[in-house]
């Protein structure tokens, strides 16, 4: 499709340039109707034509490929079999044999003599004292001192609550004027009420205060300590002194004597025997088979297109002039 496309293209390319070669005079847009110049005397129609263009088809088509079959197979080859064969090979060798013997060693030893001795030796003997001594007592004292406190020596006051004018029937608690009256001190009446109140007057003085202080005090006291004085002591003990002193005696020992001796031993030989054996062995063999696979083909398929071609135009007839194209076109008159 492609190329029938660019066929297309280059074909309406030619007859383009052959109708500007020849004066062809396609029609204006900028006119109402279609006009043409003085000298063209050629038009453009559109004639069928076919052209082939490819197409893409999908065919069968017969193949052969290549498969593959086992086949067991036999072949007689030599085989060569291991025989033992078994001798006696006599050798010589050295052996150590073991011999007993006797010899007389001297050794000296330490003889234990026992003897009596007085020795004198120190111990420590625990005691007791009592001994004088001062120890720090923290006591609680009584002090006197002068502290400045605060009193409220004031006073009560009778004071007046002056309410405003209420209503004939009753007095509402919103009808006393000052803050300090309480909502009953508004009567039915609207009467004037006396209430009480606290005149604070602080005054400072000086009083005496007794505080207890610690303090430390030195008293004598009595204490007891444990010590130790060395007492030397005497006693009377063993001591062993050790003389040395020579002994013999008689001792066995063993001996290895090496001994050269004859001896056999069995010698093992392999000897190779041929013999003929089949074996059997796999291979694969290639055969071909034929088969329809799908291919796809490019075809050139016949195709009726229109092709723009010029043809002489009848007699040149009046044309209108509009005020776009009168001084250019220079229509035919």
């Amino acid at each position: 499709m492609r190329r029938c496309w660019l066929l297309l293209v280059l074909a309406a390319v030619v007859l383009s340039a052959a109708a500007a070669e020849a004066g062809v005079c396609c029609p204006r847009t900028c006119c109402p109707k279609p006009v043409c110049c003085a000298p063209c005397e050629m038009e453009i129609q559109y004639v069928e034509k076919t052209v082939m263009c490819p197409v893409m088809v999908t065919e069968q088509r017969t193949v052969k490929e290549v498969c593959y079959r086992t086949e067991v197979r036999q072949c007689v080859e030599t085989c060569y079999r291991q025989v033992p064969e078994t001798r006696m090979v006599p050798y010589q060798c050295t052996i150590m044999v073991p011999e007993v013997r006797q010899q007389t060693v001297q050794y000296t030893v330490c003889r234990a003599v026992p003897r009596t001795e007085t020795r004198q030796y120190t111990v420590m003997v625990p005691y007791t004292e009592v001994r004088q001594g001062v120890r720090n007592v923290c006591k609680m004292v009584p002090t006197t001192v002068t502290k400045t406190v605060c009193e409220d020596q004031g006073h009560w006051e009778e004071r007046v609550c002056q309410p405003a004018p209420c209503a004939p029937a009753t007095c509402a608690p919103a009808a006393c004027a000052p803050a300090t009256c309480a909502p009953k001190a508004c009567a039915p009446a609207c009467a004037v009420q006396t209430y009480k109140v606290w005149v604070p007057n602080i005054v400072k003085r000086e009083v005496p205060v007794t505080c207890m202080t610690a303090t430390t005090v030195q008293e004598p006291c009595t204490y007891t300590v444990s010590l130790c004085r060395s007492e030397v002591r005497t006693c009377t003990a063993t001591v062993y002194d050790y003389v040395p002193e020579v002994r013999s005696k008689v001792c066995n020992y063993t001996v290895c004597v090496p001994q050269v001796v004859t001896r056999t031993q069995p010698v093992t030989t392999y000897t190779s025997v041929p013999y003929q054996a089949t074996r059997s062995y796999t291979v694969c063999v290639p055969y071909e088979v034929e088969k329809v696979v799908p291919v796809q083909v490019c075809r050139m398929m016949p195709k009726t297109v229109q092709v723009p071609v010029c043809v002489p135009k009848p007699a040149p007839v009046a044309c209108e002039q509009p005020a776009c194209c009168g001084a250019v076109l220079g229509c035919a008159k």
